[in-house]
């Protein structure tokens, strides 16, 4: 049924799936830009950083637009260590340096039970099997893997077992 009405045009004040999506994960290049300018996403991320940071700082994790406008730190070339980034640079909340520091232990200890393995997939493009680290490039390719800081991992590797008195 046709209608003489007019659809009221307001000012929109929450962000686009775009908008939202370029603060959280930065630019994409497989979709249109969620900003104009670099200003304009600048405005939009102080303008709604408590909401996001409430939805998406977790686990070590920040959204893209806290490491371009907030972070004291750079941005970590390796993604797997912006959580080890933030705990080196003591920037996570208690709650959540124990979590992370407690799923750390908990991979740095699997690596080093007897017989481990580290699975990297296809050494070569033309592999059609996976290939397996075994021993100490095993531990290493975990820990990378985990992220598990560095600081870390000399903590735990220096430990010394106490002797077996016999």
């Amino acid at each position: 049924m046709p209608t003489n009405r007019r659809p009221i045009h307001r000012h929109r004040r929450g962000l686009s799936f775009f908008e939202e999506m370029s603060l959280q994960y930065g630019k994409a290049h497989h979709h249109r830009p969620g900003f104009e300018s670099d200003e304009e996403r600048r405005r939009a991320w102080y303008r709604h950083r408590d909401r996001l940071m409430a939805a998406w700082a977790k686990h070590g994790k920040r959204p893209e637009a806290w490491w371009d406008y907030e972070s004291p730190v750079p941005y970590p070339r390796d993604p797997d260590y912006d959580a080890a980034t933030l705990f080196e640079a003591q920037l996570l909340a208690d709650g959540e340096r124990a979590k992370l520091i407690a799923e750390w232990r908990y991979q740095f200890d699997r690596a080093r039970e007897p017989g481990f393995s580290f699975c990297i997939g296809h050494a070569k493009p033309s592999d059609t099997f996976a290939s397996w680290l075994e021993g100490a490039a095993a531990k290493r390719a975990h820990y990378r893997w985990a992220g598990i800081p560095r600081s870390l991992l000399t903590q735990w590797t220096k430990k010394k077992r106490a002797p077996i008195r016999r």
